[in-house]
């Protein structure tokens, strides 16, 4: 028999999903000296489901987006990969703290692209200002990959409210299972769910004057996973299903 003072080794759980977060910066030191960051809320949603793991990087430009997403977030032991971009976005650019820095997008989704080509990414966020405007990305990048679906916002989006967004989104898609990526409607319903909990009508965004409600400021494309399944835009069929497209 053991003592009660004997030393046995806590068993670690070994979670097969992991959450890969690559975020620009927001602010400089001047701005907000403490630099919020999204990271500080996805570790609320880890330590409350306690069931995947996170792996976090910074980027500046585009070499460094491309290393830290291909060279280091896809080098996971893993079996599920869901990806986070958080960063500045205009449209045409991401990432950077001044008009005209950082990446350009193809730039981006390429890096994304090649990056599904041999990991097992199946989800992609993008938190960025407008960038859910390029449909035609999205699902060119989505296409002929293991990536199940990607969601981002076609405005400029307030930074509180689109994280706390992202963070409900994650918790619902993160709960599929693996075969419930063959299902287009699953995949759907989850996030039916996750934005279910706000108000289609909040306004998100003020471009040009206009006040931009969360219910025009979201784009999802879906590709289910198997044989015949295309990438199409299911923002739609979404609005529809919340009671967001009146």
């Amino acid at each position: 028999m053991f003592s009660p003072c004997s030393y046995e080794p806590d068993v670690i759980p070994i979670s097969s999903t992991a959450l890969l977060v690559i975020e620009g910066l927001w602010w400089t030191p001047e701005q907000k000296p403490k630099r919020p960051s999204v990271l500080h809320f996805l570790e609320g949603l880890e330590n409350y489901r306690g069931d995947f793991n996170i792996y976090y990087a910074n980027f500046y430009e585009k070499t460094g987006f491309r290393r830290a997403l291909e060279d280091d977030l896809t080098n996971t032991s893993e079996g599920r990969l869901f990806l986070y971009v958080a960063a500045h976005g205009t449209g045409k650019r991401i990432g950077g703290l001044k008009a005209k820095t950082g990446m350009k997008l193809p730039a981006m989704f390429k890096a994304v692209k090649n990056a599904a080509n041999y990991s097992n990414i199946e989800g992609v966020l993008i938190g960025s200002c407008s960038v859910g405007n390029n449909i035609d990305d999205f699902i060119s990048t989505t296409k002929n990959s293991h990536i199940a679906w990607i969601f981002g916002y076609t405005c400029e989006i307030g930074w509180m409210a689109s994280t706390l967004i992202d963070v409900s989104i994650f918790e619902h898609l993160m709960k599929l299972r693996k075969t419930d990526l063959k299902d287009r409607k699953k995949i759907l319903d989850a996030f039916a769910r996750a934005l279910g909990r706000f108000n289609g009508d909040y306004v998100l965004c003020k471009m040009k004057g206009k006040n931009i409600p969360l219910k025009n400021a979201i784009t999802l494309v879906v590709q289910p996973r198997g044989p015949g399944f295309k990438a199409q835009d299911e923002t739609p069929y979404l609005l529809e299903k919340l009671g967001w497209n009146s």
